[in-house]
C-alpha cells in the first residue's frame, strides 16, 4: 500500500490546536513571550510542535510572518467590533464600555500572554507596519469614542485605551488560559477595567452594559 502523501510529523501532536497552523502559533507564542523573538528559531518552533522545519514553512513563510500573525490577533477582533458600531444606535459610553471589555476579554483568552509581544523591541520594526497601523487605528477608535464624552481636548480621552491594555500586566504567562472565551459571561477583570474606563471619564455606567456587550460578541461569533 502506498504511503500517505503529505508532510509527516516527527512525532504525535504535542501542542494545543485543531490544525498544524494553530499548533505552530501556540508554540511560537510560548517561545516568543518567554525567550524573545531574536533568540527563537524556526527550528525551535518546529521541534516544539513536533514537525519538520521544512513543514513549518508550508504554513508560514518566515518567523516574521508568525510574529505578525500573533501581533495582529491582539487587535483585529476589537477593530472589527468597532467597525460595526456605525450600524448600531448605541450611546458613546456603551460603545466605549463594550470595546474595552471585548479587548480585555480577548487578551485574557489565550494560553500565552501575546499582548506582551508589542513590548518587544522587534515589534517596532518596519516589518510589522501593518500591525502598527491596526493598533494605531484601534487607539484612535478608543480616543474618538471617549472624546464624544469628554471632548477631544481633554487628556483623559486617551486613558481608556491604556486601561484596556493594562490587562496584559494583570495576567500570567504560564500556558493556562485565565478566562476561556464564553458567550454567556465576561471575565470579572474585563468588567472591572471597562467600568474603570468610564469612571475615569466621570460618566455613568450603562445599566445593561454586560448584556449588550455579550449580544454584540455573540453576533461577531456567528
Amino acid at each position: 500500500m502506498a504511503g500517505a502523501v503529505g508532510r509527516p510529523r516527527k512525532n504525535s501532536p504535542r501542542r494545543r490546536g485543531s490544525t498544524a497552523r494553530e499548533e505552530i502559533l501556540d508554540a511560537s507564542a510560548e517561545l516568543f513571550t518567554t525567550q524573545g523573538f531574536a533568540t527563537t528559531s524556526t527550528h525551535q518552533i518546529a521541534d516544539a510542535v513536533g514537525i519538520r522545519q521544512a513543514s513549518l514553512y508550508y504554513h508560514f513563510p518566515s518567523k516574521t510572518e508568525i510574529f505578525l500573525t500573533l501581533l495582529t490577533s491582539t487587535v483585529a477582533p476589537s477593530t472589527q467590533l468597532a467597525a460595526r458600531f456605525g450600524d448600531l444606535d448605541l450611546p458613546a459610553p456603551m460603545r466605549l464600555w463594550a470595546l474595552t471589555a471585548a479587548e480585555c476579554r480577548l487578551l485574557l483568552s489565550t494560553r500565552w500572554n501575546v499582548g506582551r509581544l508589542y513590548q518587544l523591541p522587534v515589534a517596532s520594526s518596519e516589518e510589522f507596519e501593518s500591525y502598527h497601523r491596526q493598533r494605531t487605528q484601534l487607539r484612535q477608535i478608543f480616543f474618538d469614542i471617549a472624546a464624544e464624552i469628554v471632548g477631544a481636548d481633554d487628556p483623559r480621552a486617551d486613558l481608556p485605551f491604556h486601561i484596556a491594555a493594562s490587562v496584559i500586566e494583570m495576567r500570567a504567562n504560564d500556558g493556562v488560559v485565565p478566562y476561556p472565551m464564553s458567550l454567556d459571561s465576561l471575565p470579572d477583570v474585563a468588567i472591572m477595567l471597562a467600568d474603570a474606563a468610564l469612571t475615569v471619564l466621570n460618566t455613568p455606567l450603562p445599566e445593561n452594559r454586560v448584556e449588550v456587550t455579550l449580544g454584540l460578541l455573540s453576533q461577531d461569533s456567528e
